[in-house]
């Protein structure tokens, strides 16, 4: 799809500034990868004597934990860093910041689990998902697909559950004190809730002709930005003991970089590269995913469009020249163009806060470059 630089005003010291950014998280991910080795390596220990489904669980997270952008894990590291150099009081306990890095990432990857069921999802990072996985491996011990499927779901939502538990045991591990660690706890179970809040709201029942940007945008807010960038930032500060003023303007900061990340993750869905995301391009639109493409395309186009997305949206069976006809509806109504708009106005109003965060150069860039690669990456 590109990265569309021109069109976005990216000239060479954001590039540079981005560039930053994304080599500080790749650095924080390497780290953030050996911690959650070791702990998956400790678990397959610790449950030597259980069947081979009970370590499943764990192989399923050492698998799907050994990729993907780690985003998440990198901001608990970057709020982290952001506050204890801003001379707050921190307590940089060996790998302990790494291990509640890991925290987030372990939910990050039990909330896919679960996505993935109620998406109907079959890959997930050029994957099998959990479920298919499990439903495919064991298909000849069942009468039928269906039922090898249910099975597979079921093995997947335990997975899922899981998950949520051993997030939360790796930060209890991270050794800091409880004065640091227990407000972060409280954290991380206010925004699990806040994250399910947002997936009833992306499952509820509303049609298209019904759908509206602000039901878009409250789906957007607290099934992503909560977790995917206040969270972490928040969890990072808070464990460096920051100032509690400063907590207010990370979630300033986090909310609409936030809701501006899943805007563009709902655009590379759309028009990305298929093998650079490792999912397939049509799934949004067959899973009825409830996207600002799919309501201002609606609201734009003439009679003929719209019946054509009512049909669609939402359906199995969508054909590659359905698939283009939705992109072509999405882009020449205008949404595509108008979702663009919306990430970066919503970027620059959190950037315009990031001097109250930290004043210092390096931290401010890499906030800065951050917020623009979650709109200018193509994955």
């Amino acid at each position: 799809m590109g990265e569309r630089p021109a069109a976005l005003g990216a000239d060479a010291q954001a590039v540079r500034v981005m560039h930053d950014a994304r080599a500080y998280l790749k650095e924080s991910a390497g780290r953030v990868n050996l911690v959650l080795k070791e702990f998956w390596e400790k678990k397959h220990r610790d449950w030597a004597g259980f069947p081979e489904i009970v370590l499943g669980a764990f192989e399923a997270y050492d698998q799907l934990t050994c990729y993907g952008k780690k985003i998440r894990a990198g901001l608990v590291v970057l709020g982290f860093d952001v506050c204890r150099h801003a001379g707050t009081i921190a307590s940089p306990l060996s790998d302990g910041i790494y291990r509640a890095a890991g925290c987030v990432e372990i939910l990050h990857n039990a909330f896919l689990i679960h996505d993935d069921i109620v998406d109907r999802s079959d890959v997930r990072r050029s994957m099998a998902t959990v479920h298919r996985r499990y439903a495919d491996e064991y298909r000849d011990y069942f009468p039928s697909s269906e039922e090898a499927l249910a099975y597979g779901r079921a093995v997947a939502l335990n997975f899922g559950d899981k998950g949520q538990a051993l997030a939360q045991e790796l930060l209890l591990s991270s050794q800091f004190p409880g004065e640091a660690l227990l407000p972060a706890i409280g954290l991380l179970s206010r925004v699990t809730a806040d994250t399910v809040a947002g997936q009833l709201l992306d499952v509820a029942n509303v049609s298209l002709p019904q759908l509206t940007e602000e039901h878009v945008l409250r789906i957007h807010e607290y099934k992503t930005a909560h977790y995917t960038v206040m969270l972490p930032l928040a969890m990072g500060a808070i464990l460096a003991r920051a100032d509690e003023r400063v907590l207010p303007l990370i979630s300033a900061y986090a909310i609409p970089v936030g809701i501006a990340f899943q805007i563009q993750d709902d655009i590379l869905g759309l028009y990305g590269d298929e093998e650079v995301l490792g999912k397939p391009v049509d799934s949004d639109v067959r899973e009825g995913k409830k996207t600002l493409l799919m309501v201002h395309a609606y609201r734009s186009a003439d009679r003929a469009d719209r019946e054509f997305l009512e049909r669609v949206h939402g359906k199995e069976g969508l054909s590659q020249d359905d698939l283009e006809r939705v992109r072509r509806i999405a882009a020449e109504s205008g949404a595509l163009a108008r979702s663009e708009a919306l990430a970066r106005e919503l970027v620059e109003r959190g950037k315009t806060h990031i001097p109250a965060i930290t004043s210092e150069p390096r931290w401010s860039g890499i906030l800065a470059g951050l917020a623009d690669f979650l709109i200018l990456r193509r994955y």
